[in-house]
């Protein structure tokens, strides 16, 4: 263990009896959080960052090295916000009364053994802030592994832009706990704001990682319309038995169309990162509770996952593949008997559902005596983006 590690420690076990002062330091741990919750602070010498981590809903946390401590006092003006302090030692504090009580440590990472020393904190230190700006992803990564074992500790990552951030909290899809912004240009705050909110990270808008209320519909007919452009939509990673995209030719009645992750029966293979959508005019669920045509998706654009039980998840489209096919027309009614709401979508044979088995290719037939297949719908506003 490091000296910088047994110092903290000592400083959290230490109760001496001098009383402390302003001049002195407590350590009284933040409350851990959740591994959903995502936070960013601002280090910056550019108010104008400050300003706009404000206003787009980033950040309320500015850090101020010591060098910068005038700041904190001198930008109370612009807003409300948290000033934290990082002293020559490392330590992060925060104000508190007649105290400053310590909230973390910062360490930085320049080789492997460095982050050998940063991993033993897991679950020792409360907040530990890592500074790899030589090092990148693979620190992150294996921290993250770490520090994702524990409850008791959250790990921070220093980043300069708002992509280096990004990565962060994308690292083995958990991510970091938080992000250090340390930057002098104002547009990365925007731009950061912009991906979490997307990702439903922050602002409590998009569809990140959560869940939808779905509803069982019966299909009520099935038809051959002739011929038209079918999309398959390919994601750069896996879905898993039960989920697929809302697709549909309504925002507000969307169909869960399971990707192909089974085998059809010795039919055809699996090919678990393809969602046989439908037609090209059909709408799809994208994060920020948003729709989008199929046929303005493409390489690079993030569609929502879902699963038959209403959990969500980001995924990256890396395909969109369009082919003349066979259409069908399937409609199905969901709602009270007295007076179901029709829902339609156009698609061609696919995967169908049985209440509480998912089968592989098959053809969907009307519901009758009982016996037939279900959808399941999700009734959106239908915001188009």
């Amino acid at each position: 263990m490091s000296s910088r590690t047994r110092g903290f420690s000592r400083r959290v076990l230490s109760t001496g009896p001098e009383p402390l002062r302003k001049n002195r330091v407590r350590v009284v741990p933040r409350a851990a959080s959740t591994r959903d919750d995502k936070e960013v602070w601002i280090q910056t010498t550019n108010v104008q960052v400050l300003l706009a981590a404000l206003e787009c809903g980033l950040s309320t946390t500015a850090l101020f090295p010591s060098d910068n401590a005038a700041l904190a006092e001198e930008w109370r003006k612009v807003g409300r916000f948290t000033p934290l302090a990082l002293t020559d030692d490392g330590t992060v504090t925060e104000e508190d009364g007649d105290f400053y009580r310590a909230v973390g440590i910062t360490c930085e990472v320049t080789g492997p053994d460095g982050v050998d020393d940063i991993a033993m904190m897991a679950g020792v230190e409360p907040l530990v802030v890592v500074d790899s700006s030589t090092w990148r992803i693979i620190p992150a990564e294996n921290l993250v592994a770490k520090f994702g074992a524990t409850d008791e500790s959250r790990l921070f990552s220093v980043s300069e832009t708002a992509k280096d951030a990004e990565a962060m909290f994308e690292a083995l899809e958990t991510g970091v706990d938080g992000v250090v912004l340390r930057t002098d240009d104002a547009a990365e705050p925007r731009e950061l704001a912009a991906y979490l909110k997307k990702r439903g990270m922050i602002g409590g808008g998009g569809d990140g990682v959560g869940s939808l209320e779905l509803t069982l519909a019966v299909v009520t007919r099935v038809e051959t319309v002739g011929t038209g452009d079918r999309v398959c939509v390919d994601c750069a990673s896996a879905f898993h038995p039960g989920e697929g995209l809302l697709v549909g030719s309504f925002a507000t009645g969307l169909f869960l169309v399971h990707s192909e992750c089974l085998d059809a029966e010795g039919y055809v293979n699996s090919r678990p990162f393809r969602v046989n959508a439908g037609a090209l005019c059909s709408y799809v669920v994208t994060p920020g509770g948003k729709t989008a045509y199929l046929s303005e998706l493409r390489a690079g654009d993030d569609v929502t996952c879902v699963n038959e039980d209403g959990h969500t998840r980001v995924m990256t489209v890396g395909r969109v593949k369009v082919e003349q096919r066979q259409m069908v027309l399937v409609e199905a009614e969901c709602g009270e008997k007295s007076s179901p709401r029709c829902y339609k979508t156009l698609r061609r044979f696919g995967w169908s559902r049985r209440p509480g088995r998912i089968r592989g290719r098959c053809r969907c037939r009307p519901w009758m005596s009982g016996t037939g297949y279900w959808c399941i719908c999700r009734r959106v506003r239908g915001t188009r983006g």
